[in-house]
């Protein structure tokens, strides 16, 4: 399946389907510079590979689910691992997964995702996600639907990849975010200053409370606005130890929601979704000149 081309005078955008609908370059176009992490040349496209990408969809939820931290039919159940370099099932069925074209224009277009429920997540759903070029901005909207005759708890993630340089940080309105300490769960600050340098700090944690923007400064070239664009109240933040890359995730529900959810109806983030109802969130990456 080819890769699908979206542009406009500022932006260029290449995605695809068949990886997951996932981001295989985001580029500026004025500089040549590229925005979210471009998809190595020695990578050939197929599922296992959206681990090198630089932006997938996490769907029904974002984050891992542990051993037997998934209630279903009346007890906590494991699901299957997602990805072979994962050690946990992780971020959904979404980003390992063909999806559909349903409409294309020059500046944007929207695919179609259904799982069945036969494998992993034991319920069925639809997501329907846009990827749109405004001027210098990328705007991403998911919206999952329900197709079970049950209920079911989800979430939605937004998962861009950055390469990391010497000019790399974060500038965020809150960095609040929960310490699990023997199932008790309490808040935390990771610092009251109003950036992270991200060369310094190495984290996996999820902030509470985001007022909906926060400015990243990429690299010399690069800076963006990260915005909520529709219910999107938390920011992840990732930036692991001795790698070249670190990930800025607005998500709905927080990571290990499900084990949050088994121990305390605090942060969690997840929503219910009834038969039939549909769930949508959508953020923008706006490119500051």
């Amino acid at each position: 399946m080819p890769l699908i081309t979206i542009y406009n005078n500022n932006l260029h955008l290449e995605l695809s389907p068949e990886m997951g609908a996932s981001v295989t370059k985001f580029q500026d176009k004025n500089t040549g510079k590229n925005i979210f992490r471009s998809f190595p040349k020695n990578k050939k496209i197929n599922k296992k590979n959206c681990y090198y990408a630089g932006y997938f969809a996490t769907i029904p939820y974002f984050g891992a689910i542990h051993k037997g931290t998934f209630f279903y039919k009346d007890k906590y159940i494991s699901l299957p691992r997602t990805h072979p370099l994962e050690p946990d099932t992780i971020h959904g069925e979404g980003w390992v997964n063909k999806w559909k074209v349903i409409k294309k224009t020059k500046t944007s277009v929207d695919v179609m995702f259904k799982h069945i429920g036969k494998k992993s997540f034991p319920y069925k759903y639809q997501v329907l996600q846009k990827f749109s070029l405004k001027k210098t901005s990328l705007i991403i909207s998911i919206q999952i639907k329900n197709l079970d005759k049950s209920a079911f708890e989800c979430g939605i993630g937004f998962h861009p990849w950055f390469f990391i340089s010497k000019y790399s940080k974060i500038y965020s309105n809150s960095f609040l975010h929960v310490k699990n300490k023997k199932k008790e769960f309490k808040k935390n600050i990771l610092t009251r200053k109003k950036f992270l340098d991200l060369n310094k700090v190495k984290l996996d944690e999820t902030f509470l409370k985001w007022n909906g923007k926060s400015r990243l400064k990429l690299n010399k070239d690069i800076i963006l606005n990260i915005i909520n664009k529709k219910n999107v109240p938390n920011l992840h933040v990732y930036s692991p130890r001795k790698e070249n890359f670190f990930c800025i995730e607005p998500v709905t529900n927080v990571r290990d929601s499900y084990f949050f959810k088994k121990h305390s109806n605090e942060y969690h983030g997840l929503t219910k979704l009834d038969k039939n109802k549909k769930f949508e969130a959508a953020v923008e990456f706006e490119l500051i000149r």
